[in-house]
């Protein structure tokens, strides 16, 4: 026994005894109309000891002395229930075993005053912690619920409580879509209407906090929360999501600022846990790329799965004892080995080919950065072309199972020499996916929120800094999704593939990019045009307006999970497409960017040189202007590789396309 809960077992068990005694005699007094026969008083001397003690047992199996009255609620009230029943039928029989006449009526009776007794007393002490007697101190926040569920209802009550947070709030009304729900009370704080009387409701009820009790809701009505509150600068927080609750803590003292995910409101696909624990478990697992930001997410997903062992790849050292550091902390029993190898160095390859002897590829290293790779389009065929040939070559060579080829939405039709080269990888993959015995498949998918070198940490940075927001046109949209979401479908894919295919997650609709901008400035509780500015920049080399999902020569078919489509794609030649790369290997070793973008073109057809530029002047002005822009226009998403040259973070490890 915890020596520090001493005390309130000792206040309990003397409170809980009292409570007994009190409900013996209240029940005597009343059997008998205030009158209680000698006999009567006797007998209760006689079986009092023994039914105190049976009754403090009965009320520790029901759990009464682990709760917290001050959450006293239903549960609370079934355990009182099943203690006072237990209480009453040890009374009945100790009257009928113990040879002391209590007559079957004050049985029922002391029953009954248990019940009162005990839970008056619960609600109470319950009353008197909320301060119900309008004590709220002066300085409490003025806070809106927005839903009126349970987990709304928790948290008034949790307000009202004054626990597990620095600053008093006090609950002057939900808002719920239930229409049927408005102006009624719900633990006596009324329903003040729904999400389209927002406005209306900051007014009158003077809020200074929303807080979303439902972490679930769509990110176009958080928007629509957000931009309301924005507009009479009210702050907004969220409850986290159920995986994320800490277990034993107060819900209220877990609420956290409205994130850009929460805003964008995207719902991460689910895995089949059964395939994938079938495609994982037992295997010997080799990741590439796995400092990155999806590599190091393979990583951790993939050692949910029981795999035998995992090995990690990454050129760049500090990326991979980072995760290697993670993981060895998370999965103590986890076999792991990390190489520091370049995938473009072919001996180091082979090596950690043959020594480890993978089974299962997840190939996520690649450059990535768009702009960057136009000016530097040796390196992006060397890496991501020469480098994911050297790794189908390992990869056969060594009877790996499953080979997953991590690409990008920009190898459609791509505009950029990044897009190309992940496009040549996706055919080398094709190209021999027929007549091999490992099962090659790949995976396209947009832009991850929050990724290295991605638009929101640009953003955020920028902002720190007072401004401006730099969008390159403003027009430009991406599809998005999030980190952990990416790396499940590179999981599901691996499962599913037969071989051959390409996969892609149904990712709704693109983003704005500079409605993303906006709603970051309004989360960081800052006015657009007055507090920092947006500006364009105009689109940069290899750039498009928006991002293709397949091409019109690409025919779709539906898979089992609902959310995942396949591409079967036409394959090359593999003699052919051999004998193309590499004379476009040795352009760029002999690092000719000409002859680099000449081959790309010849091997990818429908590769299309974009030079970007500048919105007018016109059409920057307007659309910088329209401050009531939100990403409703847009549909949900997550983080973009889009940002301005020279700000995008150049960490030095190559990780999936994105």
């Amino acid at each position: 026994m915890n020596p520090r809960k001493l005390p309130r077992i000792l206040l309990l068990t003397l409170g809980y005894g009292l409570l007994v005694q009190v409900a013996f005699v209240f029940s005597l007094e009343l059997r008998f109309g205030g009158e209680v026969p000698a006999g009567s008083w006797r007998a209760y001397a006689n079986v009092a000891p023994l039914f105190t003690v049976l009754s403090l047992a009965a009320y520790l199996v029901s759990g009464l002395y682990h709760g917290l009255w001050r959450y006293a609620g239903t549960a609370t009230l079934f355990q009182i229930l099943k203690g006072v029943t237990l209480s009453a039928l040890a009374l009945l029989l100790v009257s009928l075993f113990g040879g002391v006449g209590v007559p079957r009526s004050v049985v029922v009776l002391v029953w009954l005053w248990q019940l009162v007794l005990m839970g008056g007393a619960r609600l109470a002490w319950r009353l008197w912690r909320e301060r119900a007697l309008d004590l709220t101190p002066l300085h409490a926040v003025r806070a809106l619920v927005l839903g009126a569920g349970p987990a709304g209802v928790h948290l008034a009550q949790e307000m009202r409580s004054r626990v597990a947070r620095q600053e008093a709030l006090e609950p002057v009304g939900f808002v719920d879509e239930d229409v049927r729900l408005r102006g009624r009370l719900v633990e006596g704080v009324e329903v003040l209407g729904t999400i389209a009387d927002l406005p209306r409701i900051l007014e009158r009820s003077e809020a200074a906090l929303v807080i979303v009790s439902d972490p679930d809701l769509p990110g176009r009505v958080v928007r629509d929360v957000a931009r309301h509150c924005a507009d009479r600068g009210v702050r907004v927080k969220t409850l986290p999501g159920l995986a994320d609750l800490r277990p034993g803590h107060s819900a209220l003292a877990q609420v956290r600022d409205v994130s850009i995910e929460d805003l964008l409101g995207r719902v991460p696909v689910e895995l089949d846990s059964a395939e994938v624990a079938g495609f994982l478990r037992g295997q010997r697992v080799l990741v590439t790329g796995a400092g990155g930001s999806i590599g190091a997410e393979l990583v951790r997903q993939a050692a949910a799965f029981a795999p035998a062992e995992i090995a990690l790849i990454d050129h760049a050292e500090n990326g991979l004892y980072f995760i290697q550091d993670e993981m060895r902390a998370a999965h103590r029993e986890l076999s792991l080995r990390a190489f520091v190898v370049d995938i473009c160095d072919l001996e180091g390859v082979e090596t950690v080919h043959a020594r480890f002897r993978p089974t299962v590829v997840l190939h996520a290293a690649a450059h990535k950065h768009v702009p960057l790779l136009e000016s530097n389009p040796r390196a992006a065929v060397l890496n991501n072309v020469v480098g994911t040939r050297i790794m189908l070559d390992a990869a056969e060579r060594h009877g790996v199972g499953k080979f997953v080829f991590v690409s990008t939405d920009k190898a459609v039709n791509p505009a950029s020499v990044m897009g190309a080269t992940k496009r040549i990888g996706e055919m080398l993959m094709q190209s021999r996916s027929g007549r091999s015995r490992t099962r090659f498949v790949a995976v396209r998918f947009g832009n991850v929120l929050g990724s290295e070198g991605s638009v929101i940490p640009l953003f955020q940075r920028q902002i720190q800094r007072g401004g401006p927001l730099t969008v390159t046109h403003p027009d430009v949209r991406r599809y998005f999704m999030l980190i952990a979401e990416a790396a499940r479908l590179v999981l599901q894919a691996g499962a599913m593939g037969r071989g051959g295919e390409v996969f892609l997650l149904e990712m709704g609709e693109p983003v704005r990019i500079a409605d993303l901008a906006r709603q970051l400035v309004r989360l960081a509780g800052l006015r657009e045009g007055e507090d920092v500015a947006i500006v364009y920049t105009g689109l940069r080399p290899g750039e498009k307006l928006e991002e293709e999902l397949h091409s019109r020569r690409e025919a779709t078919r539906i898979t089992r999970h609902q959310r995942i489509l396949a591409w079967d794609l036409e394959a090359p030649s593999e003699a052919d497409l051999l004998e193309a790369v590499a004379r476009l290997e040795a352009c760029a070793r002999g690092d000719d960017e000409q002859a680099i973008r000449r081959e790309l073109h010849r091997i990818v057809p429908e590769y299309r040189e974009t030079d970007g530029g500048a919105p007018s002047d016109e059409r920057s002005a307007r659309l910088a202007s329209d401050a009531h822009e939100t990403l409703d226009d847009a549909g949900p998403a997550g983080g973009s590789t889009e940002a301005p040259a020279g700000e995008s973070e150049r960490r030095p490890s190559r990780e999936g396309a994105l």
